[in-house]
């Protein structure tokens, strides 16, 4: 049974696999389609928990990844309107527009029950309720565009840090050393920081380039030493780095040449519930390979400064590029 018309709302962030899947079903089961989109001033609103709203995309961006999913879908013959919503009920409370139906979520059915308890107040009559199937990621939780910002996964829902490489070290293969002696991101003869709160987290990885930014109160979120310069140590204590002391220390295992799975580990367990104060990961072993595992593990929108040998530091924006080109390059690493 089809609907005349039926109602659907999301906010569309980073769009993805679960969005297509989630459209495809309102497409299905209804005649005439009003698609809306959140506002930037609802999401304000909303104030989502441990979330910086800054990483969430503009409406106007987020709208047009809508409409070009419609038109690929060749489904403009359904009457597709998308609207922007500031709140939740949209146009669902209007006594002009005859609402058959609304599709929404498993995990935002509560919030149609709110509509439809609104409407009975107001004297309209009852949506008919449609809850879309979930699509699920590759660890079989739902893909969400919160797993996406936080860096978890990718839009298809394949997970960033393959569950093999938390079972087993991986080795550098001598075919990459080279590639990786290259400059991942941009090459900086100085430091120049943007406006610290469009940041998820600042990181700086090796020694004196953690040392350079505690000198010139920076203020990076976490700092990954190994007491080491060019495969020697030269330093005793993080005092002799700039540290006050009171820093968080995070231990972890990592030789020269390898990825171990327990730096992975860590990784996922400094970040499962974010860095409330500034860290240090200390490397038994060398810190040199630290950046890749970095960059797959940490939230979108996070600023990663490593040293460049004679030449300065490098600055990595960790994007949805860099987390692929870094996924790309462990995936040739050797497992042992």
């Amino acid at each position: 049974m089809t609907n005349n018309l039926i109602v659907c709302g999301g906010t569309f962030d980073h769009f993805h696999k679960g969005h297509e899947s989630f459209l495809k079903y309102v497409f299905s089961v209804g005649k005439k389609i009003l698609v809306g989109v959140t506002s930037n001033e609802y999401i304000k609103k909303l104030k989502i928990k441990n979330e910086k709203l800054k990483i969430i995309e503009d409406f106007e961006k987020r709208k047009q990844e809508v409409l070009e999913f419609v038109k690929k879908e060749k489904v403009l013959d359904k009457n597709v309107g998308i609207i922007k919503i500031d709140d939740l009920f949209g146009p669902t409370l209007s006594k002009n527009i005859a609402i058959n139906a609304i599709v929404v979520s498993k995990d935002s059915r509560k919030g149609a029950e709110i509509i439809n308890a609104r409407r009975k107040e107001l004297g309209l009559k009852k949506l008919n309720l449609f809850i879309a199937p979930q699509i699920l990621a590759e660890d079989g939780k739902p893909i969400s565009s919160a797993r996406i910002r936080n860096g978890e996964i990718n839009r298809e829902g394949r997970l960033y840090v393959s569950p093999l490489w938390l079972k087993m070290d991986l080795a550098l293969p001598e075919n990459l050393r080279q590639e990786l002696k290259e400059p991942f991101g941009e090459l900086c003869r100085e430091i120049t920081l943007e406006n610290g709160s469009s940041l998820s987290y600042l990181i700086t990885v090796g020694d004196v380039t953690s040392k350079i930014f505690n000198e010139k109160f920076l203020g990076q979120n976490l700092s990954v030493i190994d007491f080491k310069v060019a495969r020697e140590k030269k330093f005793a204590n993080i005092k002799e780095l700039g540290f006050v002391g009171n820093e968080v220390i995070f231990n972890a295992d990592n030789p020269a040449g390898f990825v171990t799975s327990s730096l992975f580990k860590k990784l996922a367990e400094i970040f499962k519930f974010g860095i409330e104060k500034k860290g240090i990961i200390q490397i038994n072993g060398e810190d040199d390979l630290v950046v890749l595992p970095l960059i797959l593990t940490v939230p979108l929108n996070t600023i990663i400064y490593y040293g460049q040998p004679n030449e300065g530091v490098v600055k990595i924006l960790v994007s949805e590029g860099t987390k692929e080109q870094a996924y790309n390059l462990v995936l040739k690493f050797r497992p042992i």
